[in-house]
């Protein structure tokens, strides 16, 4: 019987994923439900907390176009996470103040720890759709969900694709390639890069000629570091860069003709950040970030429940910023989606019914939201498999789309990478 009900709960939250979009149109709203959301609004990181506030504003109205969150409009109350202290400070506010039971956010790894700590001392539920910290599901928090990829995850994929894509394009296998790592020492640059440098050895033999970590925010010179990369020679530089340090490490580069076959890296900081190419534009062509999809995604790649919600949101995005949806509003509007989901068939945010429904929702990839599937594990990290997650590169001043191929239209370019002036 328990296995005929757990069959019946996936059946119906796979329904509503497909039906959700559309059915509840028109139905009037009954009350309001009012969420905290937390950002990083002032401070180093101000320009994507901004964007993803703006991703969960579009996703907020769209889903209050689609009958709101247990019939009822779902409204925002805002907290600035400038740093931990805030973070803790702001998630306790709107707990305490404001009376939400359900935060989310933050954006960055460096917040979420703080915020989410905070918010179980509160006995609140709290909602994490961007930080990827590893160590943030690991706190035996009942209370605490992750939507988005497990940093390991990010590294993961990251080295799938330099041993499935990279490696054949170079006519070498994947054995053959020498990796330099290059990081931000945050828990999300050291989660991220210890993932991949484990997974590189261990799975695929593949020579580690270095493993280097720096102070994303003081470094403001990698002459040092290129000169000792450039000496050995690597295939494959993997850098996991926060903000304007991918700018500063990519001038550099070229200003030393540091040569290499591709950089890789992962996440929507630094090279991920459209930040990088404002401050490059066509010079910084080349670089990979894993993210959320970007320019020529196929949406038939999708399944029908995922092309209605992604074309939908996209839309919106284009309409509202003249833009392609961005990292930021990516990962904030796929998390809130998949809430809207939780909450509707919890019908409460009372822990044990809202935890049980999260546990409940199974959506294969293709789902939802930027392809993204759903599967939660007791600690409350979404699988990692089922949060796809894309390769994109620098194209003409723009982040396109590039693997896995059946999921694009674009093709990866300059592979290996030719002279510093041949990247146009």
């Amino acid at each position: 019987m328990r296995h005929w009900k757990a069959t019946l709960v996936v059946s119906a939250l796979v329904a509503l994923a497909g039906l959700a979009v559309t059915s509840s149109q028109g139905q009037p709203l009954q009350g309001e439900y009012k969420i905290g959301v937390l950002e990083p609004l002032t401070g180093p990181l101000a320009f994507e907390g901004k964007r993803h506030l703006e991703g969960y504003e579009i996703m907020r109205d769209m889903i209050n176009e689609r009958g709101g969150v247990m019939g009822k409009k779902l409204v925002f109350a805002v907290g600035d996470a400038t740093d931990p202290t805030a973070a803790a400070s702001e998630a306790t506010r709107l707990i305490t103040r404001e009376g939400v039971k359900i935060i989310t956010g933050t954006y960055s790894s460096t917040l979420c720890g703080a915020a989410s700590e905070a918010t179980s001392r509160q006995n609140a539920i709290y909602w994490e759709t961007s930080c990827v910290d590893p160590r943030f599901t690991r706190r035996g928090l009942k209370n605490v969900f992750r939507t988005e990829i497990d940093g390991t995850g990010f590294g993961w994929y990251n080295i799938e694709f330099i041993a499935k894509h990279l490696a054949p394009r170079f006519n070498l296998k994947p054995n053959q390639l020498k990796v330099a790592f290059l990081s931000e020492d945050s828990s999300y640059g050291q989660g991220v890069t210890e993932a991949a440098r484990q997974r590189a050895k261990q799975e695929f033999g593949m020579s580690e000629v270095a493993a280097e970590y720096y102070a994303f925010a003081t470094t403001n010179d990698f002459t040092p570091i290129i000169l000792k990369l450039k000496a050995l020679n690597p295939d494959i530089v993997h850098h996991i860069a926060r903000g304007n340090d991918a700018v500063i490490f990519w001038r550099q580069s070229r200003e030393q003709n540091f040569l290499f076959k591709a950089l890789v890296h992962a996440g929507a900081t630094g090279y991920g950040s459209p930040d990088f190419g404002k401050a490059l534009g066509a010079d910084g062509n080349a670089p990979f970030a894993l993210l959320e999809p970007g320019p020529g995604f196929r949406l038939e790649a999708l399944r029908p429940e995922g092309q209605r919600v992604e074309k939908a949101f996209r839309d919106i995005v284009q309409q509202k910023t003249g833009s392609y949806p961005l990292g930021g509003h990516q990962l904030a509007a796929g998390g809130l989606w998949l809430l809207k989901l939780v909450l509707d068939q919890a019908r409460t945010d009372d822990l044990d019914k809202f935890r049980a429904a999260v546990m409940a929702l199974d959506l294969p990839v293709g789902s939802s939201v930027n392809g993204w599937g759903v599967k939660f594990a007791e600690n409350g990290q979404n699988s990692n498999e089922r949060v796809q997650h894309y390769m994109l590169q620098w194209q003409g001043g723009q982040l396109v789309t590039v693997w896995p191929e059946e999921f694009t239209t674009n093709r990866a370019k300059w592979i290996p990478l030719g002279a510093w002036d041949q990247r146009k």
